[in-house]
């Protein structure tokens, strides 16, 4: 049997019905994790995120292991990064 795994972020106004009982944290309470998309230029991707008003946390920078990295927060709290290999 294959299996795919697809990543699912959890729409704060339907959160509780989707994952009940367990509970969702409040943005408040700070970031556990971090999605990495690969792309193929970070600057033109991040220039972009700007032109639809998204702040960009941090970035671009190269990276000492080859890859050139910016950071954003997604309306739900969850951040993001963008990914450009180097070498």
């Amino acid at each position: 049997m294959k299996m795919t795994t697809l990543p699912y972020l959890i729409s704060p106004t339907r959160r509780h019905e989707l994952i009940a009982p367990e509970v969702v944290a409040s943005r408040e309470n700070g970031s556990r994790f971090q999605f990495t998309i690969r792309v193929d230029d970070v600057d033109a991707v991040c220039a972009e995120l700007k032109v639809h008003g998204v702040a960009i946390l941090n970035g671009p920078m190269d990276r000492p292991w080859g890859v050139r990295t910016a950071s954003f927060t997604d309306p739900g709290g969850h951040i993001w990064e963008i990914a450009q290999q180097l070498t």
